[in-house]
């Protein structure tokens, strides 16, 4: 599970006994920021493949025709990194801030030291 993402469980509170346009605008909200977190991560990963794509070819003395398409995915991600903050900022002004508190990620678990000395 991606922290970044907004459960069932966690929305489900968030809707319930809210009034008809409130509860659509949080589940609609929700809905966006979990489809541009999707977005985010595939944009990203594209942008990787390419230039891993890119530096293949470095090695290999060949052109680098393919910065063309590379150059328009910073725009890609950008448009979804603010959809996201879009969806937050609607997302932000319905529940109250308890409710918010509970969107966030549990907190980490501290890492265990091993005592092999």
């Amino acid at each position: 599970m991606n922290d970044d993402r907004i459960t069932y469980d966690q929305l489900s509170p968030l809707i319930d006994g809210r009034d008809r346009p409130a509860a659509h605008a949080i589940d609609n909200a929700a809905r966006g920021v979990n489809a541009t977190e999707r977005t985010i991560r595939q944009i990203t990963a594209m942008i990787r493949a390419k230039l891993d794509q890119i530096e293949q070819r470095l090695d290999h003395g060949l052109s680098l025709n393919e910065l063309g398409e590379l150059q328009r995915m910073p725009a890609d991600l950008d448009r979804a990194i603010t959809l996201r903050h879009a969806h937050w900022q609607v997302l932000g002004a319905l529940p109250t801030e308890t409710e918010m508190k509970s969107l966030q990620p549990a907190p980490a678990a501290p890492a265990q030291e091993a005592s092999t000395r």
